[in-house]
C-alpha cells in the first residue's frame, strides 16, 4: 500500500511541474513584467533588455460590444519569450476608439450571452498552443461605480474557467489608498473580492498626477508606500505587483492642451538638449525639471530617474510583493533596467 502512495504521489508531482513548469523555475522569484505594445520599439526592447525581466504582457487585444476579442496574438513577441523562457500573459482591455470605454466593460459584465462569448474567447486566446500564453492580464478601466459588483463577478467567472485550464489570471486595477466611494474611478475595483479570484493583482501605482490635471509627481514615495499598505492589507502580498512608469509628463503652461505624455527616452533628450539639471523633489522623492520650447512657451516634467526608481523598487521587499511590472517596453534604457534589478536585489 505504502508503495502505490509513494507512486501516486511522483505522479502527481511529474503532473503539476508539466502544468506548471515555467511558474515553478521562477517561483522563488519575484516577478519581473514588462508590458509590450504592437510595436518595432516593444520589440527591440524584448530583444534588448531580456535579461532584466521573465515575464511579459502582450497588450494587443480588445473587445466589441458583443464580447468579440479584437487584435491579435503578436507571435514573434510570443515566439522569442518562449525561447527564452519568459512567462507570457494576454492583456486584454475595453480600451475603445480613443479611450477607456465604461460601456463596453458594462456590457461584457451584464449581458448574459455577451459575457459568455467574451470568457469563451478570452480563454481561446489563452490556450491556443501556437500563442503559447501563461495566462491572461485583464485590464478594465474607467468602469462605472455602480458596476463594481459585476466587475467582481467577471473576474470571478473568468478566473473559474482559465484555473480549470491551469492558466494563470492577472487583473490590472488602480492604486488605491482606501475604499472610497465617492472616488468613481477606484471605487468599482474590490481588492479583497478580485485579489481572492485572481493569481495576480498588478497595481497600477502611476498617474497620481497626469497631463489631465494639475502638474505633479507620477508616483510619490508616501503615496506609493500607502498604496502599498492598503493593497496587501486586502490582497495576499505575494500576489500584488507594483508598478514602474517608463514615461513621465510635460506639462505646457501656458497651453493646457499641450500637456503630454513623454517617454524615457524623450525626457533623457529634453535633458540633454536644453541643457538641464533636474531637480530632485525630497517630499515626493521625484524629479522633476522646466524648460522653455522654442515658442518661449515654458513647459514642467516631473518623472522618475535611476535614483528614484531603484528607491521605489526596493519596497518590493518591505511588503513582501509578488513583483514589478513596468508599463511600457518600447522607449526605455539599459540604465532604467539597471535601476529596477538594483531594487529588486
Amino acid at each position: 500500500m505504502k508503495k502505490v502512495i509513494i507512486v501516486i504521489l511522483f505522479s502527481l508531482c511529474i503532473l503539476f511541474a508539466i502544468n506548471y513548469g515555467s511558474e515553478v523555475v521562477k517561483a522563488d522569484k519575484p516577478m519581473i513584467l514588462g508590458y509590450t505594445l504592437g510595436s518595432t520599439n516593444s520589440d527591440k526592447s524584448l530583444t534588448s533588455f531580456n535579461e532584466y525581466f521573465n515575464t511579459i504582457a502582450t497588450d494587443t487585444f480588445s473587445f466589441d460590444k458583443n464580447g468579440n476579442l479584437i487584435g491579435e496574438a503578436p507571435k514573434e513577441q510570443l515566439s522569442y519569450a518562449k525561447k527564452k523562457k519568459i512567462n507570457t500573459y494576454a492583456v486584454i482591455s475595453n480600451f475603445g476608439e480613443q479611450d477607456f470605454d465604461a460601456d463596453l466593460a458594462h456590457q461584457v459584465m451584464t449581458d448574459k450571452l455577451v459575457k459568455n462569448r467574451f470568457i469563451k474567447q478570452v480563454a481561446k486566446v489563452a490556450e491556443d498552443k501556437d500563442n503559447g500564453y501563461t495566462g491572461v492580464n485583464i485590464d478594465l478601466e474607467a468602469v462605472y461605480p455602480e458596476d463594481r459588483i459585476n466587475l467582481s463577478s467577471l473576474i470571478k467567472d473568468i478566473s473559474v474557467v482559465l484555473h480549470k485550464k491551469q492558466l494563470k489570471l492577472m487583473v490590472s486595477v488602480p492604486a488605491k489608498t482606501n475604499d472610497d466611494k465617492d472616488n468613481t474611478w477606484t471605487w468599482p475595483y474590490d481588492y479583497k473580492k478580485i485579489g481572492n479570484y485572481a493569481d495576480y493583482i498588478q497595481v497600477m501605482t502611476y498617474d497620481e498626477h497626469g497631463s489631465w490635471g494639475n502638474p505633479g509627481s507620477l508616483v510619490s514615495m508616501k503615496w506609493l508606500e500607502d498604496t502599498l499598505s492598503y493593497s496587501t492589507n486586502n490582497i495576499k502580498a505575494g500576489k500584488v505587483i507594483m508598478g514602474i512608469p517608463a514615461y513621465g509628463y510635460d506639462w505646457n503652461l501656458t497651453d493646457a492642451n499641450r500637456n503630454r505624455m513623454v517617454q524615457w527616452d524623450e525626457i533623457q533628450e529634453l535633458i540633454k538638449s536644453n541643457k538641464i539639471k533636474p531637480t530632485y523633489n525630497k517630499k515626493t522623492d521625484s524629479v522633476m525639471f522646466n524648460y522653455l520650447d522654442k515658442n518661449k512657451q515654458e513647459h514642467i516634467v516631473w518623472y522618475e530617474n535611476e535614483t528614484t526608481i531603484e528607491k521605489k523598487t526596493k519596497l518590493l521587499k518591505k511588503y513582501k510583493l509578488g513583483g514589478v511590472s513596468v508599463y511600457a517596453l518600447g522607449n526605455e534604457t539599459e540604465t532604467f533596467w539597471g535601476a529596477i534589478q538594483n531594487g529588486v536585489k
